[in-house]
Parts: C-alpha cells; sequence; structure tokens
C-alpha cells in the first residue's frame, strides 16, 4: 500500500525545540572543557558539586528532581565524588533510608577552585549580547520555564 506524500514541512533550524536542545548541548559541551579537562571530573559529577554549592545538604533523590537526571546517573556522579573525596555522606537522623550528602574539605576547595572558572565562561558566553538582551534572555528563559509555574 504507497503512502500518500505529506504535504507538512518543518523547518527544524526555526524550529524553537530543536534549537534549544542543540544550544543546550553546545553550550553543556564547551562548560564541560572546564570542569573536565581542568579539574577531572564529568558532567553530572560537576551538577552534583554545583547544587551542594548551593544548598550544602542533600539527598540523591532531591539532585535527581533538580537535575533531571535518572538515579542510575546520579548514584554514579555521586560515588565517584566519594571515592575522589569530594563529598562526604551522612545518614539522616529523621530518614534512615536516607543519606545526606555534602562537599568534604577538598570538595569545597575544588569547587571554589571551579566557580571562577565557569563565571569567567559564562561572561565571555554571554559578551555577544548587550546588558539589556540578557536581562530580556534571563526574563523569557524564566517565563518558558515550566519549573518556574508557580
Amino acid at each position: 500500500m504507497a503512502t500518500k506524500p505529506s504535504n507538512a514541512s518543518l523547518n527544524l533550524d526555526r524550529f524553537l525545540p530543536y534549537r534549544l536542545n542543540r544550544l543546550a548541548h553546545n553550550v553543556s559541551v564547551s562548560l564541560a572543557t572546564i570542569y573536565t579537562d581542568a579539574f577531572g571530573i564529568s558532567r553530572s559529577q560537576w551538577r552534583v558539586m554545583a547544587l551542594l554549592g548551593q544548598h550544602q545538604w542533600l539527598t540523591a533523590k532531591q539532585i535527581c528532581a533538580m537535575t533531571y537526571m535518572d538515579k542510575v546517573k546520579v548514584s554514579r556522579a555521586v560515588n565517584g565524588l566519594v571515592a575522589l573525596n569530594y563529598l562526604q555522606t551522612t545518614q539522616d537522623a529523621t530518614d534512615k533510608r536516607a543519606v545526606l550528602l555534602t562537599q568534604s574539605m577538598e570538595g569545597k576547595k575544588l569547587f571554589e577552585a571551579m566557580v571562577p572558572k565557569v563565571q569567567a565562561w559564562e561572561e565571555s558566553f554571554l559578551e555577544k549580547l548587550s546588558a539589556q538582551e540578557i536581562i530580556h534572555l534571563a526574563t523569557i528563559i524564566d517565563k518558558l520555564d515550566p519549573s518556574n509555574d508557580n
């Protein structure tokens, strides 16, 4: 049975989901050169370190929810960071099944060394935009991000 050709067309180069996915991929790959090449940690490990740099104590389950990474990826990242002595684990006093994660002293030193480098990367990345465009971009992202809906 022959199928009738579709008259529908889609220009991926102008299709927002495709463009955002491509941009996110390119940003991630470019930024990874800092934490992978300079500091020897993976993208997943960077995300864990960044969250713990901001929140101090989190469970793996919380990290999964905040990063949209699956349990296996978070578990591997956490185990790798513990093996490198960048994270400490503590049993949660209120939930014996949960383990609280925090940066160790070595992890804090690593994170403090990475922060200026990733901030400089971001500044360089945004150089193409005016100050007003940067504000508009942040506003647009906030409006389009469903996790910002209250």
